[in-house]
């Protein structure tokens, strides 16, 4: 026999999982340059969302080597 989890805890680690995806996604279009307001609006969440996100990611350099 298997040993079957509770659905509430299927459905807390699936939650998990689908938090860390947002993040990393998140985290990926802004070292792509993307701005702040510019996630959270393609993603759907709040610019303050996006700033806990991606709290201590060094924002991408620009062309003259300056963040």
């Amino acid at each position: 026999m298997k040993n079957k989890q509770p659905p509430h805890a299927l459905s807390a680690k699936l939650q998990k999982v689908a938090d860390l995806l947002e993040q990393l996604i998140a985290v990926q279009m802004y070292r792509s340059g993307a701005t702040q307001p510019e996630i959270a609006a393609n993603l759907g969440m709040s610019v303050g969302k996006v700033n806990r996100l991606v709290k201590g990611v060094k924002p991408p350099k620009n062309d003259h080597g300056e963040n």
